[in-house]
């Protein structure tokens, strides 16, 4: 049981790894003051994000947002519980085997 654990949490951390350094980044971040303006494009559009420390914002997109593989925290999370399934399924196959 303990393996599972261990293959389990390795694969979230290498899933999550894997889904955070390949997620598209933005085109442009400006920070003025308080205020933190993201601006992101592809082939499917565009969108503008101004957010405050507090967490408050707005978000203009133009075209398809393209899908949860264009942000970055849905994908890191996506890849990270791909990533701990196929930790266990490689537990269950490399694990003991009960008579």
């Amino acid at each position: 049981m303990q393996a599972r654990l261990l293959f389990a949490v390795i694969g979230l951390i290498i899933g999550g790894a894997i889904g955070w350094l390949t997620a598209p980044a933005p085109a442009a971040s400006i920070a003025v003051g308080d205020v933190k303006v993201e601006v992101q494009q592809g082939d499917q559009g565009g969108s503008m994000m101004a957010t405050t420390p507090k967490g408050d914002g707005v978000q203009v997109t133009v075209g398809n947002g393209g899908g949860p593989f264009n942000d970055r925290t849905t994908r890191t999370l996506i890849f990270a519980v791909i990533g701990g399934v196929i930790g266990l399924v490689v537990a269950g196959v490399a694990g003991p085997r009960r008579a």
